[in-house]
């Protein structure tokens, strides 16, 4: 599979999601996870076996002398993909399960916030098509457990099982984590808090970068984990706009929103925002790990103001205070 174009209406609030396993232990003892990721952020499946000029060690143990970070265990190595060195991350290590057992194991190629690199998995399984209605966040005990790692499940058939759909840009965090912190501080320094701002984004370490990134630009900012959180207050400030017949700017200047989200994504919050009498002269952005040709058309099909991915942060926020300024 190379490079998926997911052919999904804007707003319909649906994602294609390949759905990979990691097994742990052998014979009778032989547990398999079911994990998912959003298939436009993969971009080919390989075999192991069909690595080119590998460097490491497939065993998980890092040669000191090799191609692997040897100060980070999760890198087991790196190999050339399309004429580029790309990292090879031992995806059970960052789940803190056992090494990834199987003759036939799989390397997943992905490509999201402007960077390449491959997950080691035991195997994958097949694309499912889902409404992010499906997708559960984890609630109480299990938020704060798993909340870095996942950021929901998903109930499936034939055979029942769960799959649990993994915070990608989460794990690359942990593997360099002080990228958030210097792209943090390529955001010009406001002297005061002028401005208010909300965003959502199911990953942690994209939803901090976020929420940062714009308070060091001026902007105090409420953030919520997903969509249906993020439009629950949305509807509040549409409400206190109806009763008090002041313009919405008056709550609220700027919306940033993920699209891949529980519960609703950000096309389709947009499109709500957009279609709300009491909410649609908001400045709205979309932001988020992947933005391809075809989610650009999308998010202008459903009145996004402006379009940014995470390298972009410092554009984001600046061009942020021009656009409040101006409204």
């Amino acid at each position: 599979m190379t490079g998926s174009k997911i052919l999904l209406k804007a707003g319909t609030n649906e994602v294609e999601l390949l759905e990979l396993y990691l097994d742990e232990g052998i014979g009778d003892k032989l547990k398999r996870g079911s994990f998912g990721i959003n298939v436009a952020k993969v971009k080919k499946i390989i075999k192991e076996s069909d690595l080119k000029n590998f460097s490491g060690h497939r065993s998980g143990k890092l040669n000191a002398g090799g191609g692997g970070d040897s100060a980070n265990p999760l890198v087991l190595g790196m190999f050339e993909f399309m004429g580029t060195v790309t990292p090879l991350i031992d995806l059970s290590g960052w789940l803190r399960m056992d090494q990834v057992r199987g003759e036939n194991r799989m390397v997943l190629v992905t490509e999201f916030n402007d960077l390449v690199c491959a997950f080691l998995v035991s195997g994958v399984n097949r694309i499912h098509r889902i409404s992010w209605s499906e997708l559960e966040s984890l609630q109480g005990s299990m938020a704060g457990f798993a909340e870095g790692t996942i950021i929901g499940t998903v109930k499936l058939t034939d055979p029942d099982r769960i799959m649990q759909i993994l915070d990608f840009e989460q794990a690359l965090d942990d593997i360099n984590p002080s990228g958030d912190s210097s792209i943090v501080a390529e955001v010009e320094e406001a002297e005061e808090k002028t401005y208010t701002a909300i965003c959502a984004d199911d990953s942690r370490s994209m939803r901090n970068l976020v929420k940062n990134s714009l308070e060091r630009g001026g902007f105090e900012v409420e953030a919520y984990a997903n969509g249906l959180e993020l439009w629950a207050a949305l509807e509040k400030i549409s409400s206190m706009v109806e009763k008090t017949g002041r313009p919405v700017t008056d709550f609220v200047q700027l919306v940033v929103s993920d699209i891949e989200m529980p519960g609703m994504d950000g096309h389709a919050v947009t499109r709500r925002i957009k279609e709300n009498p009491y909410l649609r002269d908001l400045t709205v952005y979309l932001f988020s790990s992947l933005i391809t040709e075809d989610l650009l058309h999308k998010g202008v099909s459903v009145g996004a103001d402006r379009q940014y991915s995470k390298p972009q942060i410092a554009s984001l926020v600046k061009q942020a205070r021009l656009d409040v300024e101006s409204s």
